[in-house]
């Protein structure tokens, strides 16, 4: 029964610890800070319950061999009968309080549990309202939310394993066999922790929301304390009925938002995706209704005209003109990232700059959940037999199509736009690399235009990131422009900057002499045409096995 609680207890931890990120994302993002406070501070409390749990069982063991002396002094016997020791120790040999603690130990942690539940519905929200950095939020997150359960889990193994260590010494009557109980209990609290992992990964987190998966932790220990002992039954009950509770409650209130939807402006409907937790709500955009898809702090990844579903709403997805400007008869194009498909719906409408209908549409992107929704709620085309959707990690598919070409053949794609940089929180590097513009430069027609969104500044420390993006497609593309999108004459503020990349040297169209679309037009008006400095003197070109984005953003807090 030992080794079934050890392993139990290893699921639970690695499924706490997975679906802390899930509820600190809403908050902070889903970057390397947030996983660097979790598993930093779970890990501590792990450490610290390790050894409180070693010295708990410690002094309850020698408190019961003590009791068990003075008894024996006692009756003035040299040893108690066999019938005397079975009444003083339950059926597997271990003093009846030993047990008893074991199961409280496991019951707390449930509790634990619950109260990382309730308190991560307001508390992430109250420390980002601080203004603090998110190094210094996510960590007093962290701390708050993971420390109790942490710390009583990592009790759990140390205190079991000594208990084991025991029972076995009292049934041959000598301590053996020492190292091989502590290998064998530590393995499987491993096991159990690669079990959660998975269970996790692959499973919880893409049917269930991050509140319903916490509230099962706590059953889950709740169960495992009843394994230990039944008894005091008063304490598994409460947590087991504020358990089934709190997921009966989580899943009508769920169901309630999903047939009630948009009935009032504050109401945000949440998706738990495979990758993602998203959050789609109502907002408003030049006096019109928008609805709105956000899967990071701050700001929205993605919009759409209640009005006027096809629209374009954000300013930055309006630069994907220019493309069109420069490559007239464009008819093949590839998206990197869908997001809420906005800019694939509208480019396949009878609003697109595409010179003709007939044009092939590729979008890759990383959640199925995020296509799903983006289906529901934003009308994704993705019946349209122009376009074809890929489910997969954008660097993946530009290296494996990249590879499959064949020697000196032409890149199959007009134009690459690439929309992966939601925001500052997540930034995938590995789509910015010197690496990854080399496979982009090979999916690319010699006359094709390659575009990306990037959240980041121009110049100064907080354009470091774009700096060191751009010197990486500048190894593989002759040309490349920048282009400031809210704030074209103030280059130190953060927001979204469009990259350009040609394989050849052109010139720009001028909208002075040449017809080109409305869009393209503006879209030139905020070329930055300020100097770069060296990259290998500021900001060395982005490399797969170097890439301090975490560095460079973290100058956005100042």
């Amino acid at each position: 029964m030992l080794a079934a609680i050890v392993f139990l207890n290893g699921t639970a931890v690695m499924v706490l610890e997975m679906t802390g990120a899930r509820l600190l994302a809403p908050y902070f993002g889903s970057s390397v800070v947030v996983w660097t406070c979790i598993i930093g501070v779970i890990m501590a409390g792990l450490s610290l319950g390790s050894a409180l749990g070693g010295r708990l069982a410690d002094a309850l063991l020698r408190a019961s061999a003590g009791e068990s002396s003075k008894r024996r002094k006692a009756d003035d016997l040299p040893r108690a009968p066999a019938g005397e020791n079975a009444k003083r120790r339950d059926g597997t040999g271990a003093p009846r309080k030993a047990d008893a603690a074991l199961s409280g130990l496991l019951v707390c942690a449930a509790f634990g549990a619950l109260l990382t539940a309730a308190l991560g519905m307001v508390l992430p929200g109250f420390f980002a309202r601080s203004g603090a950095s998110v190094y210094v939020n996510a960590l007093l997150s962290s701390l708050c939310l993971f420390t109790p359960p942490g710390l009583l889990c990592g009790m759990i193994t140390p205190y079991a394993t000594r208990l084991r260590i025991y029972r076995e010494s009292e049934q041959s009557g000598q301590e053996r066999n020492i190292g091989r109980i502590i290998g064998r209990m530590n393995a499987l609290a491993t096991v159990g922790s690669i079990a959660g992992t998975f269970l996790g990964g692959f499973v919880l987190l893409s049917f269930f929301g991050t509140v319903s998966i916490l509230l099962g932790v706590a059953l889950c220990l709740t169960a495992t304390a009843a394994l230990a002992a039944l008894r005091p039954l008063a304490p598994k009950a409460v947590a087991a009925l504020l358990a089934v509770a709190g997921l009966t409650g989580n899943a009508f209130y769920a169901q309630w938002i999903e047939h009630t939807g948009f009935t009032r402006d504050n109401r945000t409907i949440s998706v738990e995706t495979p990758y993602a937790s998203l959050r789609v709500g109502k907002g408003e955009e030049r006096g019109r209704e928008v609805l709105l898809l956000a899967s990071d702090p701050g700001s929205a990844q993605s919009a759409m005209y209640v009005d006027d579903p096809a629209a374009l709403v954000f300013a930055y997805t309006r630069f994907y003109a220019l493309p069109f400007a420069l490559k007239r008869d464009a008819r093949r194009i590839l998206m990197l990232g869908g997001g809420g498909y906005s800019v694939p719906k509208y480019l396949l409408s009878d609003k697109s700059w595409a010179a003709s209908e007939d044009i092939s549409l590729d979008v890759v992107e990383l959640d199925p959940g995020m296509t799903a929704t983006a289906r529901k709620y934003f009308r994704a085309p993705v019946g349209d037999a122009r376009m074809r959707v890929m489910h997969e990690d954008a660097r993946a598919f530009v290296n494996r199509t990249a590879a499959a070409l064949p020697a000196g053949s032409p890149g199959p794609y007009d134009l690459i736009f690439a929309d992966i940089f939601n925001s500052w929180y997540t930034v995938p590097f590995h789509v910015g690399t010197r690496q990854a513009a080399a496979g982009i430069r090979r999916l690319l027609a010699d006359d094709g235009v390659c575009m990306m969104n990037i959240i980041t500044a121009v110049s100064g420390d907080k354009g470091r990131l774009l700096r060191a993006v751009r010197g990486a497609f500048a190894e593989s593309f002759e040309q490349v422009e920048i282009f400031p999108v809210q704030y074209p004459h103030s280059s130190g503020v953060v927001q979204n900057v469009m990259l350009m990349a040609l394989p050849h040297k052109r010139k720009l169209p001028d909208p002075a002499t040449e017809r080109v679309a409305p869009a393209a037009a503006s879209a030139l008006r905020h070329r930055a045409v300020l100097p770069f400095p060296d990259p290998d003197l500021d900001a060395p070109p982005l490399d797969d096995d170097f890439a301090p984005v975490e560095l460079y953003t973290l100058k956005f807090t100042d």
